[in-house]
């Protein structure tokens, strides 16, 4: 890929950070791009961490704390 091609898609990403207005999406952008500049690759996780995962997960979808399909498609549209 071509250098010129790899500062537009930079600048792209740029632009669409910053008019990102929804703080959920912009957490989760942070922590993957910390995960994936502080430690680029993936630990497998323990059976008890899978666990505590899907636990959290379940607690978040009972206190509504979640994005439906249409919400997603929503927020997406001003990517």
């Amino acid at each position: 890929m071509s250098k010129t091609s790899i500062q537009n898609r930079k600048l792209r990403l740029i632009e669409q950070v910053i008019n990102l207005e929804d703080d959920k999406i912009l957490q989760q952008f942070e922590e993957l791009v910390d995960v994936l500049l502080h430690n680029p690759t993936f630990k497998k996780l323990t059976k008890e961490e899978l666990i505590s995962r899907a636990l959290q997960s379940e607690k978040d979808i009972e206190n509504g704390d979640y994005y439906s399909l249409d919400e997603v498609k929503k927020i997406s549209e001003n990517w």
